[in-house]
């Protein structure tokens, strides 16, 4: 019988694969998930009326009413958070009644262009016309449309704060035969989030050189480690 050739060690056992929630990770973990799976994993499973699998089980809030406070006051994870005050979160809830006009199966209309908020200011649609995400029929089977947040006022003041719309297309081929959950008409996952700049520090010239460092390179700052759920070479950036 062959033997064990000394000096070596035992096999290591593979990392245990199983998705789990992102609250039972180790702390530095966060979640940001390419557009097609949040649109796979999370939201076609719920208009559909399935069971949501981790990790996205306590990453996506259900139940937020995102229009009735301003965006600084909505809840977001302490885990979601990053570096000079940039936080994020995804809300699972309704596209606003006044929404569903004309042009919604292909994209929405003009007439949603502003989402008003309770609480003072609009969110306010930007970036010219929605993106389509194509599946592998070729067909148009979701959408993303991105709003600004701006102060009440005709001449409301952008702010810092944006947001993406994830929608499904329920007319799209890929859903023909699918039956949807009897209240999953208008559901979205939106994304809201804060567009930080951070502080320049002012120059200090320590040995009054006149600038002699200033091809040295900038220490780069350190974020937390990131988990991106999909794959990146066929699901591209939200």
């Amino acid at each position: 019988m062959a033997q064990t050739p000394e000096g070596t060690t035992a096999p290591v056992q593979a990392p245990d694969r199983v998705p789990r929630p992102i609250s039972e990770l180790p702390a530095g973990y966060v979640f940001h998930p390419k557009a097609r799976s949040l649109l796979k994993s999370y939201l076609i499973t719920r208009a559909r009326g399935g069971a949501i699998k981790d990790p996205y089980g306590d990453t996506v809030a259900d139940g937020v009413d995102v229009y009735a406070v301003r965006p600084e006051a909505l809840p977001f994870p302490r885990r979601n958070r990053g570096l000079h005050g940039h936080v994020w979160a995804y809300f699972f809830t309704t596209r606003p009644a006044g929404a569903a006009g004309i042009g919604e199966a292909e994209g929405g209309g003009e007439d949603d262009d502003f989402r008003d908020v309770a609480a003072g200011g609009c969110w306010r649609r930007y970036g010219g016309g929605d993106k389509e995400y194509v599946g592998r029929d070729g067909e148009v089977y979701a959408f993303r449309r991105r709003f600004a947040f701006h102060e009440a006022g005709a001449r409301g003041k952008k702010t810092v704060w944006r947001m993406k719309e994830f929608r499904l297309k329920e007319t799209a081929p890929r859903f023909r035969g699918v039956v949807f959950h009897p209240n999953a008409k208008g559901l979205v996952i939106l994304k809201v989030w804060n567009q930080v700049i951070p502080e320049e520090e002012p120059a200090v010239d320590y040995y009054g050189n006149g600038g002699m460092n200033d091809e040295e390179e900038d220490e780069e700052e350190i974020g937390p480690v990131v988990i991106t759920v999909g794959d990146p070479a066929a699901a591209p950036n939200a």
